[in-house]
C-alpha cells in the first residue's frame, strides 16, 4: 500500500494495520499511558509526531522486507531485524536516491522500534551502520541548486495575478489568481507546507479591527509555538479580490473530486479544499515554468533565510522567528550557505578581472613590441 505522499511502491510506508500482529501489539503497548517505571507506555511521554516518524520508518522497512523476503513477516518479532536485512534496506534506499541524512533518520527510527521488538538485544550493528554512513562526505544539495531569491518568487506570484485576466474562462482566471496569491503569500510568509495548505477562514485567516491576520495555535505548529502575524499589506487587496471574485467561482465547480469546502482558504479546480499534495504540485509546476527548475514549498523557507543572509546579514537572526525555528542554529546553515555563495561569486569575479587584465597587458606588450620592431 502506498503511503500518503509516495507514488513509488518501493518507498511506500506499510500502514500499521498491515503490520504483523505481534509487532503492532508491542508498538501500541509502548504508546499507552501507564506506569512510567513500566515497559508499557515507555514512549507515551513523547510527542505524537516523534512516534509517528518511528512508525513510518518501520513501515518503510516492512515494505522492503515484504518485497525481498515476505516469509520473514511471519516469524517472531524478535527475529524481524537482522544485519543482512538492514544492509538490504540501506541498499534499497540508496537505489531510490536517498541521501546521507535520510539514511541516518531511517536507521535511527528502525533502532527505536528494534529495541521494543527485542528488548534484550542492543542492535549495535544498526549503530555501526549509522557510524559508517555519518563518516561519508556528501556534496550539499544547496550547493548543487542555488536558491531562488524571495523577490523573484514574490514577482512570480504578482505576475500570475496580474495576468490572470488574460485567460479565456472564469475557471482558468480563478486558478491563475489563486496560484499567484498563494505563491506571493508563501514568499512573504514562508510557513510550513502543512500549515499553509490547511489555512481556514475565520480560524487561521481572520480580520480583526479591519486588519487581516494569520493565526495558528500551538497545537497546529511543529514547534508548538503560537503564530500570529499580519497578512502582508501588499497582498490585502489581492486577498479580498480572491475572496470576492475567484474563490466563489472555484467553490461553484462540481468536479470529480468534489468535497465540502467549509472554511478552507484555498479551493481546488474540482470545487474541493486544495490538498497539501495539490498545493505542492501547483507551486512546483508554476516555478518550473517561470525559472526552468521547480522550487518546492519548503525551498521558499530556504530562500527567505538565504535572501536575508545575503541582503541584510546584520539581521539574519530574525529569520529563525520568521521560519518558526526554535533555535537559530537551525537557520544558521542558510546564512553560511549564502556567505559561501557570495565568497565564490566574488572569487570568480576576481579571477575574471585578473584574466582580463592579463590579456589586456599581453595585448599591450605585443602591440608595443610590434611598434618597436617597426621603429627599428
Amino acid at each position: 500500500m502506498v503511503g500518503r505522499y509516495h507514488i513509488n511502491p518501493n518507498s511506500a510506508v506499510m500502514p500499521i494495520a498491515l503490520w504483523p500482529e505481534e509487532d503492532r501489539s508491542l508498538w501500541l503497548q509502548v504508546l499507552e499511558h501507564d506506569d512510567p517505571f513500566s515497559e508499557v507506555g515507555k514512549r507515551s511521554h513523547l510527542r505524537s509526531i516523534s512516534n509517528h516518524k518511528v512508525e513510518k520508518g518501520y513501515g518503510r522497512y516492512l515494505t522492503c522486507l515484504s518485497r525481498h523476503e515476505p516469509e520473514a513477516l511471519k516469524g517472531p518479532a524478535c527475529d524481524r531485524i537482522n544485519s543482512d536485512r538492514v544492509k538490504r534496506f540501506i541498499a534499497d534506499m540508496e537505489a531510490e536516491g536517498n541521501r546521507k541524512m535520510t539514511l541516518l533518520a531511517r536507521l535511527q527510527e528502525l533502532h527505536s522500534i528494534a529495541v521494543i521488538l527485542d528488548p534484550g538485544n542492543s542492535f549495535q550493528f544498526i549503530k555501526n551502520f549509522e557510524a559508517r554512513i555519518r563518516q561519508r562526505t556528501e556534496a550539499s544539495r544547496h550547493a548543487e541548486r542555488p536558491f531562488t531569491a524571495t523577490d523573484e518568487l514574490l514577482s512570480l506570484g504578482l505576475k500570475l495575478m496580474q495576468n490572470a485576466g488574460q485567460q479565456t474562462t472564469d475557471r482558468l482566471r480563478a486558478i491563475d489568481y489563486r496560484d499567484g496569491l498563494l505563491i506571493a503569500l508563501l514568499a512573504l510568509r514562508p510557513m510550513r507546507r502543512k500549515n499553509f495548505a490547511a489555512l481556514k477562514l475565520d480560524q487561521n485567516v481572520v480580520q480583526l479591527d479591519g486588519i487581516w491576520r494569520i493565526r495558528l495555535g500551538p497545537e497546529e505548529t511543529k514547534t508548538h509555538n503560537r503564530i500570529d502575524v499580519e497578512w502582508p499589506s501588499e497582498l490585502v487587496g489581492p486577498l479580498e479580490i480572491y475572496l470576492a471574485v475567484h474563490r466563489p467561482i472555484l467553490m461553484g465547480i462540481i468536479g470529480r473530486w468534489h468535497k465540502p469546502i467549509d472554511d478552507a482558504l484555498w479551493v481546488s479546480s474540482n470545487g474541493s479544499p486544495l490538498t497539501e499534495m495539490a498545493f505542492y504540485q501547483q507551486v512546483t509546476k508554476r516555478t518550473a515554468e517561470a525559472f526552468g527548475k521547480p522550487v518546492n514549498p519548503h525551498a521558499f523557507r530556504h530562500s527567505a533565510a538565504s535572501t536575508l543572509a545575503c541582503e541584510d546579514p546584520a539581521h539574519v537572526r530574525i529569520s529563525a522567528t520568521i521560519l518558526g525555528h526554535s533555535r537559530f542554529q537551525t537557520t544558521e546553515q542558510y546564512y553560511i550557505m549564502a556567505q559561501q555563495a557570495q565568497a565564490h561569486e566574488a572569487f570568480a569575479e576576481l579571477m575574471l578581472t585578473l584574466r582580463k587584465q592579463a590579456r589586456d597587458q599581453k595585448a599591450s606588450d605585443t602591440t608595443y613590441k610590434a611598434q618597436d620592431r617597426k621603429r627599428s
